[in-house]
């Protein structure tokens, strides 16, 4: 939406500075709603969390603080002041038979070598030589799936009379929290040099998960040493986006995500929410209008008075021209936006949007529309045929939003200038964010789409249940020009914890 003077200077359209400041006028009650609900919202997770937790004994995850290794391992450590008075007493009894050489000195000397045998060398020895292998069931999941892991430790002696503690865990590089995933076990391994442990991680998040190493004590059975090693195995698998789907959901999913780039069914499993349904229903919606391009544009010097929108005009939206564009193939323009101030740290809410984006690039591929995927302020294009993706473009696309973090800086319009060769006329702008607060940018946005014939969606996900005043007066605001806005929500599924838990599909020692 430019100005229709001959200066040929893109101004902020529909009045945004004014617009701004009716936008103060309603912080104070936008500041009351958002202060009510992140508190609802952390009830349900705790809630969330009290249900998850019993489940999962041998996990240690912390919503606030990652736990960390050092935190973990504070119980196993060795007692040294203990060694002290053996070594003191063992000195004394070799003393003692040096002097006297009775059986009671002889008797006592033998079992501190004994205690300092089994306590001290064996635990050494049985450290050394530590290897780990670790199998993953699938290297890519969809957001709230699972995924079962066998840690295999092999040692190079077999010795017995030690315990062996194992600490393992992953962190999500995508998160801007880096949440963390870990589980602990204790086992004897006995008379074995190859040991297998299976455990299973539950409603995982988006994003790429990292195994560094293996963090392995061996202790002795009168808990006197503690040896501690990390031994090298790493491994990595990806959480593809996604709106959680119930654990019944598609028989591709449960097949281990053979078809992980299929269009979830609302067929399948358990009845949908009637909000995340309405979402579903207004992002296809959306995608099967692409391709017709907008009836009308700002009026402009010259246009013809035959086509200008009265009936738009009549309603206030000022003047439109219509405009009649030839038929041509279907393209849409899928945008994520990923402005760090939008998303304050908030990990479910930018994996909630990134999902609503997911859903909308499985959907236009499914319907054969080509797809052309922006990432965020800065980042890259990647493109799909007009006639439709294939699944592993598609596949790519998702692999890709999955890495995605909200620390992008500057406006998303910037970004759409910058790849202005790649729009064509009449193509669909689906644009999903978290900020609604952005009607500079967002007008600027809609002038810029208008001015290339295309027609602008934003898709707006936020926490709070009912948009307050200032997000109406938004939502009022933009539709005043033009620009079609839907609020999306965060699913409820999207709140419980990722955990670990021991077994997997078949939990055995090798």
């Amino acid at each position: 939406m430019y100005d229709a003077g001959s200066s040929g200077k893109r101004e902020a359209p529909m009045n945004a500075p004014f617009q701004d400041g009716l936008l103060q006028s309603g912080e104070q009650e936008d500041g009351i709603a958002d202060s009510i609900n992140p508190q609802a919202e952390s009830m349900k997770d705790q809630s969330a969390g009290v249900g998850v937790e019993p489940r999962a004994a041998a996990a240690q995850m912390n919503k606030n603080e990652p736990v960390t290794e050092d935190r973990n391992a504070r119980g196993y450590r060795t007692r040294w002041l203990a060694w002290a008075i053996i070594g003191a007493g063992w000195i004394g009894c070799a003393a003692a038979i040096l002097l006297r050489g009775g059986a009671v000195e002889w008797f006592m000397a033998a079992v501190l070598t004994m205690i300092v045998a089994v306590s001290g060398l064996a635990p050494a020895m049985a450290a050394a030589g530590f290897s780990a292998a670790r199998v993953l069931s699938q290297e890519l999941t969809r957001e709230g799936g699972q995924l079962v892991i066998s840690l295999t430790l092999k040692r190079s002696f077999l010795i017995p009379f030690v315990w062996i503690a194992v600490h393992d865990e992953t962190m999500n590089e995508s998160s801007a929290a880096n949440r963390k995933i870990s589980i602990r076990t204790v086992f004897t391994p006995a008379l074995r040099k190859e040991t297998t442990y299976r455990y299973t991680l539950h409603k995982l998040r988006r994003g790429r998960h990292p195994f560094e190493h293996v963090t392995v004590t061996v202790g002795d059975w009168l808990g006197l040493t503690a040896i501690r090693k990390r031994v090298e195995c790493k491994s990595e698998f990806i959480v593809l986006p996604g709106i959680p789907q119930p654990e019944n959901g598609t028989k591709a999913e449960r097949a281990g995500g053979a078809a992980i780039y299929a269009v979830p069914s609302p067929l399948t499993g358990e009845a949908l929410d009637r909000r995340g349904e309405a979402g579903r229903e207004e992002i296809e919606a959306a995608v099967r209008a692409a391709g017709m391009g907008p009836d009308s544009r700002p009026y402009r010097e010259g246009d013809s008075l035959r086509h200008l929108d009265w009936r738009s005009a009549a309603k206030g939206r000022g003047l439109h021209t219509k405009v009649y564009t030839p038929e041509q193939p279907v393209q849409t323009f899928i945008a994520v936006d990923t402005l760090a101030s939008a998303y304050d740290k908030d990990d479910r809410l930018f994996d909630a949007c990134v999902g609503w984006a997911a859903l909308a690039v499985t959907k236009a591929a499914w319907l054969g529309s080509g797809v052309t995927l922006l990432l965020g302020q800065g980042g890259q294009a990647i493109q799909t045929p007009v006639d439709g993706g294939t699944p592993e473009g598609i596949s790519g696309m998702l692999h890709a939003m999955a890495l995605l973090r909200a620390e992008g800086k500057g406006s998303l319009a910037g970004s759409f200038v910058r790849g202005s060769k790649m729009l064509t006329r009449g193509c669909t702008i689906l644009v999903f964010t978290a900020d609604w607060r952005g009607g500079r940018s967002w007008g600027e946005l809609a002038g810029y789409a208008a001015e290339h014939g295309c027609r602008l969606e934003l898709f707006i996900v936020t926490r709070s249940n009912i948009p307050s005043f200032a997000m109406r007066e938004q939502q009022k605001w933009l539709e005043s020009g033009g620009v079609k806005l839907t609020w999306l929500h965060v699913p409820a599924s999207m709140a419980a914890l990722p955990y670990a838990e021991e077994g997997g599909e078949a939990h055995e020692f090798a």
